[in-house]
């Protein structure tokens, strides 16, 4: 394991540093803080709860995984090819 992550360290380096560029990352992390984020909205706002159905978090994870499937359809390069 350390011999892989050695020969491939410079390419891991390479993809995290242009990571802001890549729109999967960007969707994972907006919806999953809205998914973190919801319990506390609907505690501190319970006039939300008569307008989210009780299986909003089936909806948020399907829509996660709607969203990469798609996303992935959309990437032609590696992170460390962006320009």
């Amino acid at each position: 394991m350390k011999g892989w992550l050695l020969d491939h360290w410079d390419a891991m380096r390479a993809d995290i540093a242009k990571a802001h560029k890549s729109f999967t990352i960007w969707f994972n992390s907006l919806l999953g803080m809205a998914i973190v984020l919801l319990p506390t909205a609907q505690a501190q706002m319970p006039q939300l709860q008569g307008y989210l159905p009780a299986n909003v978090y089936h909806y948020a994870m399907g829509m996660l995984v709607l969203g990469n499937i798609l996303l992935r359809f959309k990437t032609d390069c590696a992170l460390r090819e962006k320009t």
